[in-house]
């Protein structure tokens, strides 16, 4: 083995200086958001410039080795990894919470909308964030995903006051006036109900608060820019809707 070979062998597995790391994972997520964005990249080519720059004394597999480090720093975070640098399985612990600490001090606040979560309102401003950015990569999902148990509030409900605002509809959306979309399983025309002041807002389970929508206009009461406007229009269209105040605890 040569003198030479010797040296380099010693460098490349020699300790990481926190500059050194710092130098491998801003050329990793600059290679991450390219992948992202569906723009092209060279590896090597990113590999060679480390170095030739600020991993002089590394060698080209040391350097591959602590990108599949940065992945599996991710793969811990549950974001995004470079496909073509597989996270490592023998990461210690102590070099994966390095990892995390510098890859949070580098800016990996672009990569939080992709963190799967069973929060829905969490889950609906992530993937509003992500509606607004190309989507270029196609998304590898979970196989399994992992469940969460919470503690729920449900409200008892009459069924004789879903019942009557129902018929009353006569098979058309109170909202857009349209016809029901689809019969339900129970072969009536398919419309849901809909409390104008929520009953988490101390709304009443009564007919003068209760609509029947069609499935769009429902979710447009609960998620569109203009819900607070449909409210309105609703109280002015149907005759029997009575305004309600809503409650504090």
């Amino acid at each position: 083995m040569s003198e030479s070979f010797q040296e380099s062998l010693v460098l490349s597995n020699s300790y990481w200086t926190d500059e050194e790391l710092t130098s491998a994972i801003q050329a990793y997520l600059a290679m991450l958001r390219s992948e992202l964005n569906g723009e092209p990249y060279s590896k090597a080519e990113v590999n060679r410039q480390l170095r030739e720059g600020p991993l002089a004394t590394r060698t080209k597999g040391s350097i591959e080795f602590r990108m599949q480090n940065i992945s599996a720093a991710l793969y811990e975070l549950k974001m995004p990894w470079i496909a073509g640098y597989l996270p490592a399985k023998n990461i210690g612990t102590s070099v994966k919470q390095k990892m995390v600490e510098l890859l949070r001090a580098n800016g990996i606040a672009f990569l939080e909308p992709y963190i799967p979560t069973a929060d829905h309102h969490e889950l609906s401003h992530k993937v509003a964030s992500l509606r607004r950015q190309p989507l270029a990569v196609r998304p590898l999902g979970s196989f399994q995903p992992a469940m969460m148990s919470a503690i729920t509030t449900s409200y008892v409900r009459d069924p004789a006051v879903k019942a009557w605002v129902l018929q009353g509809a006569d098979g058309k959306c109170e909202g857009c006036d349209a016809a029901a979309p689809f019969a339900g399983i129970d072969g009536l025309p398919y419309l849901e109900v809909h409390h104008v002041m929520p009953l988490s807002s101390h709304g009443s389970d009564t007919t003068t608060n209760a609509v029947a929508l069609c499935p769009n206009c429902h979710r447009r009461c609960h998620s569109s820019m203009d819900r607070d406007e449909f409210k309105l229009s609703l109280y002015q269209k149907v005759p029997r809707l009575i305004v309600e105040a809503p409650e504090c605890d």
